[in-house]
């Protein structure tokens, strides 16, 4: 595919991407052009050149195309990522650790030994178990910013806010549960005593 003169062959390229990357469908009936050109003589063309942007194009024969986001790449990391912090935070709170002074932790081989053994269940339906998916997660943390790798420890950044944030709102929604539990139990305590 020589990339110039192929995507002059591709005219609606930017506006089929644009729809499809929005995570919308292409309908044969709706974008009759657009479906056209991704059934026409260049189909394997677009295919390709979304392929190169990291998007999988998908043609159902029943009339419509989208880009397959299922197994997104970049979506999977960023959950893996969230889940290390959120475990993370988990633990350091349960040691009475101070949430807001997390730029100051030091996370050596022995925390992170500890939090994998605790997690462990978690891990293995996450499928981050193993000793190379787990270095991906922290590796790829480090490089989006969230940690600073020095030796063999690593320190919180930052960016870290985000998962700090959410921590507290996960807590805040398992605090009000609890007490709305609470609540009914004392409630149903109070009616039983009442019967008698």
């Amino acid at each position: 595919m020589s990339l110039s003169k192929d995507l002059e062959n591709l005219k609606y390229v930017k506006d089929i991407f644009s729809q499809l990357a929005a995570g919308r469908h292409i309908d044969a009936s709706a974008d009759a052009e657009w479906w056209n050109a991704l059934q026409g003589e260049h189909k394997d063309d677009y295919a390709i050149l979304f392929k190169h942007l990291g998007k999988k194009l998908e043609i159902d024969p029943r009339g419509f195309a989208y880009f397959n986001f299922d197994e997104d790449a970049n979506q999977k990391a960023a959950q893996q990522v969230a889940l290390l912090f959120l475990l993370i935070l988990d633990k350091k709170y349960a040691d009475g650790a101070d949430l807001l002074r997390f730029t100051s932790w030091i996370l050596d081989p022995v925390f992170f030994a500890e939090l994998r053994e605790k997690n462990k269940e978690l891990l293995v339906q996450e499928k981050l178990d193993s000793d190379e998916a787990w270095n991906r997660v922290v590796h790829k943390a480090e490089t989006l910013g969230f940690m600073n790798k020095d030796d063999s420890c690593y320190t919180m950044m930052l960016p870290c806010w985000r998962f700090i944030d959410l921590y507290q709102d996960l807590s805040d929604n398992e605090t009000d549960n609890a007490v709305v539990d609470d609540t009914n139990e004392d409630l149903e305590e109070f009616v039983e005593e009442d019967d008698v």
